[in-house]
């Protein structure tokens, strides 16, 4: 057998007082009386034309031995049911709520992500379109590998948005057919080919010669992203980097990080899940942990002995000389395992001013 259940009505608190005075014998009158309030007071209550307030909640309690709560909350109740009757089910309230709680909408229309509009219709068609998902209940789509300082959680909204934008730029990037040999060769001499920071608006094109497509794209608030690789719709991979510390050893570093992830195989058979790698107290486990270490190696020596103490100029330009790199890529290995984040602060090239950056 089926039940079928439907919502309690709430019916006006007027009701329940007065089936109360029914039960103890007492007219209306009777009862402004005992109140000291209007008899035509006490009649717009019990005809729902007047709503039980505060002080006429401590009245009622105290005349039939009730709290006052019971009379604010019957009132409340039948105002929300009231109110919930007389509301549209898909409220504008709901739907723009729902848009913020899959993009950061204010951000990606000041960027020109999204149609600057507040027609709800327009914006729920846009960001369906820029995620790749039939309704905003779905969840897009990506084979990617995300280098960022906050592994250990689901993708934010703002990583996702940021995914997103990349995916759609790249569309209209032409580059030969993907060589993973060729890749494999550049990412092993990348370093030794960037001389001076104006090398850094090469990268593009160096990339583009083997298949890859490499986009820089600012990142957006609070997104804890350096960078990341996906599959293109032509097949070929796609590295965006956002540049996040303008600091050019930082940013080679996240290219060669998402480059390791290709010449690794970490794309192949459609790629790493978005919550793929997590990180623990130990560290990154996983495909993250392989492609930081490779991309540490292909910079210098893992077994690189460095200076004791804090290193001079000179020496750290002796052992750039000798492995054929920029200083910089010295400094930066030397304050990120000391720690030493004062050693020759500000001596380490910008990268925004050397390469185009997407907004």
């Amino acid at each position: 057998m089926t039940s079928t259940f439907t919502r309690a009505e709430a019916f006006p608190p007027g009701e329940y007082l007065r089936d109360e005075l029914e039960a103890r014998g007492w007219t209306a009158k009777e009862f402004a009386e005992i109140l000291g309030r209007p008899a035509q007071a006490v009649s717009e209550i019990l005809n729902g034309r007047k709503q039980i307030m505060p002080d006429t909640a401590i009245a009622l309690g105290e005349a039939l031995g009730t709290s006052a709560e019971l009379w604010t909350n019957l009132q409340t109740r039948f105002n929300l049911y009231e109110a919930k009757s007389n509301r549209p089910t898909n409220s504008d309230v709901a739907r723009r709520s729902q848009l913020r709680s899959r993009v950061p909408v204010a951000e990606l229309r000041k960027r020109g992500w999204l149609p600057d509009t507040d027609d709800l219709d327009v914006l729920e068609s846009a960001v369906t379109s820029f995620l790749g998902i039939s309704d905003l209940g779905g969840e897009p789509q990506f084979a990617v590998a995300a280098r960022r300082a906050n592994a250990d959680v689901t993708f934010s909204i703002q990583q996702v948005a940021w995914l997103a934008q990349l995916r759609k730029l790249a569309v209209d990037r032409e580059v030969p057919t993907f060589d993973i040999d060729a890749t494999k060769a550049l990412a092993e001499d990348l370093v030794h080919r960037i001389h001076d920071p104006d090398d850094l608006s090469e990268l593009s094109s160096w990339l583009a010669d083997v298949g890859v497509v490499l986009v820089t794209l600012l990142p957006l608030k609070s997104s804890k992203l350096d960078g990341a690789v996906m599959q293109s719709e032509r097949g070929g991979p796609v590295i965006g980097l956002t540049s996040r510390f303008d600091r050019m050893d930082s940013y080679v570093f996240t290219l060669l990080h998402e480059l390791a992830h290709v010449c690794l195989g970490h794309l192949d058979d459609g790629g790493i899940r978005m919550d793929e790698d997590i990180v623990t107290s130990t560290g990154l486990e996983g495909t993250e942990q392989a492609a930081n270490q490779q991309a540490a190696d292909w910079i210098l020596p893992a077994d690189l002995r460095l200076p004791e103490g804090r290193p001079s100029p000179v020496e750290i330009l002796q052992i750039a000389q000798r492995f054929r790199v920029h200083p910089s890529f010295v400094i930066g290995r030397i304050q990120r395992e000391r720690q030493d984040w004062g050693l020759l602060r500000g001596s380490i090239p910008r990268v925004r001013l050397h390469v185009t950056v997407e907004s």
